[in-house]
């Protein structure tokens, strides 16, 4: 770790001196994620080329991150190359181009979070603004958790399926925020062997735990009814339509937005809870039970008066 953050504060040093000798630092995002960080910042005038999913809203080139290679971004002239993922064997190919790059991974929770928008503050010079928005998050995200406790709540929270059932454990951020709200993830203490924090897990697992609420951070379906797989028409979340369906981007970055996936995930629970099908029972019994006390009160008071 100490050599990882050295290296960080090598790179972004080098981009210093690069902003001092030019006051266009030209910097390609093949990242959602930091690409939505540096908007946030303010500082998309630094981006000469984006990742094809990045959503931005003015004109600028896009590359498909999962499949350049280092020689196409040759002719881009780039002062720095910010990727999260080693696809197609990018990072090795950078290297031998000798170009500056940053590899910021999958956020594995809220302080690395944090971390990574100092990290790209400093490279776009605009460490206040960073330090500005991590104090903002922490802020909105305490004030969430503070408010909440999901108790006695099991929850499946998928990422994929059709090519093997992936979900998160408590090692990813994702996981964390279960445990912060109080979730019972199924997934937790399941590992995986490259400890990235998103463990494969097995169509008996996932039935035989019985999750009462299944979230669904990912598009990688046939078809949005979990109920046609085969044994999960069982599960209690299924049967109860507590399936939640998270919007990819939301549920897959790990930037400026984690506030907004907190909240969302947070809501979830809530919204369900309020409609549980047996709600409407409870307040019945609920009732019943209050006119017998009232009943049996009456009748009581009548008996002394007699």
């Amino acid at each position: 770790m100490r050599i990882r953050l050295l290296f960080f504060a090598l790179l972004i040093s080098m981009c210093s001196s690069l902003i001092e000798e030019s006051k266009e630092l030209k910097i390609i995002s093949l990242s959602t994620t930091h690409t939505e960080i540096i908007q946030s910042l303010e500082a998309q005038d630094t981006l000469i080329a984006v990742d094809a999913f990045s959503n931005v809203d003015f004109p600028v080139q896009r590359i498909d991150a999962f499949t350049v290679t280092a020689e196409e971004l040759v002719p881009l002239n780039p002062d720095m190359v910010i990727v999260a993922f080693d696809f197609n064997g990018i990072v090795e190919g950078l290297e031998s181009q000798e170009i500056n790059y940053l590899l910021l991974p999958p956020a594995k929770n809220f302080e690395d979070v944090y971390s990574q928008i100092s990290i790209v503050g400093k490279l776009v010079n605009k460490q206040s603004e960073a330090s500005a928005k991590i104090r903002e998050m922490k802020n909105e995200i305490n004030q969430i958790l503070n408010n909440v406790n999901y108790e006695n709540i099991s929850v499946y929270h998928e990422i994929g399926y059709s090519y093997g059932i992936y979900s998160v454990n408590e090692k990813s951020l994702i996981g964390e925020i279960y445990n912060a709200l109080g979730v019972l993830n199924i997934a937790n203490s399941e590992g995986d062997p490259y400890g990235s924090g998103y463990p494969a897990l097995t169509e008996e697992m996932v039935i035989e735990s019985n999750p009462d609420y299944i979230v669904v951070g990912h598009s990688d379906y046939l078809n949005k009814d979990l109920s046609i797989r085969e044994g999960w028409g069982n599960i209690t979340a299924v049967e109860n339509s507590n399936i939640f369906f998270l919007e990819e981007t939301l549920a897959s970055n790990w930037g400026t937005t984690t506030v907004q996936l907190v909240e969302e995930i947070s809501l979830t629970f809530e919204e369900s809870v309020q409609t549980n099908p047996y709600s409407d029972y409870l307040l019945l019994i609920s009732l019943l039970v209050l006119v017998i006390m009232i009943y049996i009160f009456t009748r009581k008071n009548k008996d002394q008066k007699v």
